[in-house]
């Protein structure tokens, strides 16, 4: 019966933990990922974040969280429809890299709708976490500079194999 106790106990603190993270606006596990490297946006005191460039498989994920300091709500215009995927890019030496694309030439990204327009409204304090799949790089290129049209480049971010 202490087992139980104890169990259900851990499951309460946890429960509460996640629920106070949650309620300043961060998730349990955005609170444990550290930013690779961070730039200012365009919009409105938002940052972007680069929280992970990890090879495997000869695919590239990126993810970006974008974070929003400000007391309220922002909306943060990523894409409009699948040709502005091309908009964010790679560069390793002198080529370059863009989304990945599936059969129907649907990319390899978090798309928002059907139709690839993202345009997520970021709560005062929260953060939204964008993804995308590129081609990767040899093994031998050991960072990349990431492009996006909301902010300045990230330069030589590490990848992580």
């Amino acid at each position: 019966m202490g087992g139980k106790f104890i169990t259900r106990r851990a499951c309460l603190i946890g429960s509460l933990v996640g629920a106070t993270l949650m309620s300043a606006g961060i998730t349990p596990t955005l609170a444990q990922t550290e930013a690779i490297q961070s730039q200012d946006t365009n919009i409105g005191g938002v940052v972007a974040e680069i929280t992970q460039m990890k090879r495997k498989d000869g695919v590239l994920t990126v993810k970006m969280r974008l974070r929003n300091p400000t007391d309220k709500k922002v909306e943060v215009p990523l894409t409009a429809g699948y040709p502005t995927y091309d908009t964010y890019y790679l560069t390793a030496g002198d080529k370059k890299y863009f989304i990945l694309r599936e059969s129907e030439n649907v990319p390899l990204s978090d798309l928002g709708s059907s139709s690839g327009y993202l345009s997520p409204g970021i709560e005062k304090g929260g953060t939204f976490t964008w993804w995308a799949k590129f081609p990767a790089p040899p093994a031998e290129v050991t960072s990349v500079s990431f492009y996006t049209p909301i902010s300045a480049p990230f330069e030589d971010v590490p990848i992580t194999d």
